[in-house]
């Protein structure tokens, strides 16, 4: 496994020999001033210290908003991704380990979501630890941890003066083979540091009780907690939306005269529409089953399906909620 390290007054160089081989998005502040993924052209504008961005960078491999198909006179034709190479840069590792989720959704082996497939072997990720997580992350109690490489094709470590990079892929070797020039070899020192920094922030996560998490929320099924927890719940989406797991989508077509197109767009379980049926039929008919499915799914259904809970413990959802609904609280109200 490579490890090299470079001085943070280089970053911009690095940068720059990145975008010699496509886009490149970085930690930068947006115009609201909130630190968020941005197409970026020089490091000047960077930023390394932040806790996480609003919007997950799930964005870039599974689009809000992604046209399938054009209609033009009878005639349909498929829409292909951009064949443009991308580098994120400073992807928490709590994003990065959420690719792999999504990658058992939509890269299965059985049929393949081309569109995401596409888009995922396009982009190369760097990972950046995580040294200022929010009293709502919970990270390590999922299995991921602020210092994980899970994910992503290069782990970066902040230290006080320079960056460590660690290839955690091929395609991170790659990467980083690429700028060579600009590399020195990791000297132990900032290995040390960079261990130490990362366990300093581990220390500073609160666990939440997810073990045996599908077999607690199996018995609690029926429990009363649903329909208590719920009465808040707005309906909003935001926990969904916000989510760099959640991956339930729509597809329309909008057609107008002889033109059109097929799109694909994000759904949420927590919308009334969700599992509305032609006959009217709506086996989720209330906040209470639509609350149950979310927490369900996170924490049961794919740990049965997929061996892993699709919860990533960014705590977007705690963050953002308007009415501070919070699935830490609902995990321990099931029992043991």
């Amino acid at each position: 496994m490579t490890e090299k390290q470079i001085t943070r007054t280089d970053l911009d160089k690095l940068l720059g020999f990145f975008r010699e081989r496509g886009a490149v998005y970085a930690p930068a502040k947006d115009e609201a001033g909130d630190v968020a993924l941005t197409e970026v052209g020089r490091a000047a504008s960077v930023v390394l210290a932040y806790t996480n961005f609003r919007l997950s960078p799930k964005a870039f491999f599974f689009p809000q908003n992604q046209t399938l198909l054009r209609f033009n006179d009878g005639r349909a034709e498929e829409v292909g991704v951009i064949d443009r190479a991308t580098v994120l840069f400073g992807v928490r590792p709590c994003d990065a380990r959420a690719l792999l989720a999504l990658d058992q959704v939509f890269l299965d082996g059985h049929q393949d979501d081309p569109y995401y497939a596409g888009l995922r072997a396009r982009t190369t990720v760097v990972a950046l630890a995580c040294m200022r997580p929010a009293s709502s992350c919970f990270c390590t109690s999922v299995g991921g941890g602020p210092g994980d490489g899970t994910g992503s094709d290069v782990l970066a470590v902040a230290l006080e003066t320079d960056l460590l990079l660690r290839a955690q892929t091929p395609k991170g070797e790659e990467l980083l083979s690429f700028a060579a020039d600009l590399l020195a070899d990791a000297m132990p020192a900032a290995v040390k540091e960079a261990q130490e920094r990362i366990r300093a922030a581990e220390n500073k996560i609160a666990p939440v009780e997810v073990a045996n998490s599908a077999e607690r929320l199996r018995k609690a099924y029926d429990s009363y907690v649903w329909e208590t927890a719920s009465q808040k719940c707005l309906g909003c989406g935001t926990c969904s939306f916000l989510c760099p797991t959640c991956h339930c989508f729509d597809i329309t077509d909008e057609v107008r005269g002889g033109t059109g197109r097929r799109v694909r767009t994000w759904d949420c379980c927590a919308y009334a529409l969700f599992t509305l049926q032609a006959s009217g039929h709506n086996p989720r008919p209330t906040p209470k089953e639509r609350w149950r499915q979310r927490i369900m799914h996170k924490f049961r259904y794919a740990v049965e399906n997929f061996d892993r809970p699709f919860c990533m413990g960014c705590g977007r959802c705690i963050r953002n909620c308007p009415v501070s609904m919070d699935l830490r609280t609902m995990l321990k109200e099931v029992g043991p």
